[in-house]
């Protein structure tokens, strides 16, 4: 199975048929941020005439590496996508290496995150980089949204904390759940709208994490 995620367009994912893979592939708005997938493949198109390739192996996540760079022409995607299983030279994505006990030899994004979970910006002051403090507010609303529902922090949290969420949700660009965050009477209806966007495919927060990735390029100033 091929499935398009589009990270900035209102559908948010889609099952490609391999017969109109080609044609979707160059056809697709780089803008939009689309990432394809296949047999565990991921190939971000990152403008018109660029992509990356990644994988998870081992736990870790991988790129493709060519030419002494992640960064390869477009065409090469759909070669990847077309044959997921050949060999590549796959490369290590190295992320922190703190002291030991903490996050040594992690996937970055999945490093980033848990910090997030450790902050409870709410508690104190927060202290970080501005893009770790809106991923923290993030991650929390998003836990209890999968928890207990989308209404959750209208029982649970201040004015504050909703007006926080929600503008952790814009600076990532993720219009969609800002929308939902504070909602007056919520229904299930709303609930299952945000698990099924939040995760698509059964993938907890792999929209997040989409969002994430873009924001660690985009913005890396935001991370340091």
């Amino acid at each position: 199975m091929i499935r398009l995620r589009l990270y900035k367009a209102r559908e948010r994912q889609r099952v490609i048929d391999p017969a109109d893979l080609e044609v979707t592939y160059f056809a697709v708005d780089p803008e939009i941020k689309p990432v394809f997938e296949h047999a565990g493949v991921m190939v971000w198109v990152s403008d018109p005439d660029h992509c990356r390739v990644e994988r998870r192996g081992g736990g870790r996540d991988l790129h493709l590496v060519e030419s002494g760079t992640n960064v390869l022409p477009r065409a090469r995607g759909l070669e990847v996508l077309r044959a997921p299983d050949a060999d590549y030279r796959w490369v290590h994505s190295l992320d922190w290496r703190w002291g030991a006990g903490e996050y040594l030899d992690r996937d970055r994004v999945g490093a980033i995150v848990d910090r997030a979970l450790d902050m409870e910006p709410w508690a104190v002051s927060p202290e970080g980089p501005v893009g770790l403090v809106h991923l923290s507010y993030l991650m929390w609303f998003h836990n209890g949204a999968m928890a207990n529902g989308v209404a959750w922090p209208l029982d649970d949290c201040t004015a504050e904390q909703i007006v926080a969420f929600t503008a952790a949700a814009n600076y990532f660009e993720l219009d969609d759940i800002a929308d939902l965050i504070g909602r007056p009477a919520p229904d299930d209806a709303l609930s299952h709208k945000y698990w099924d966007l939040s995760s698509p495919f059964g993938q907890d927060a792999s929209l997040i994490r989409d969002a994430l990735r873009c924001k660690l390029v985009e913005a890396p100033a935001d991370w340091d």
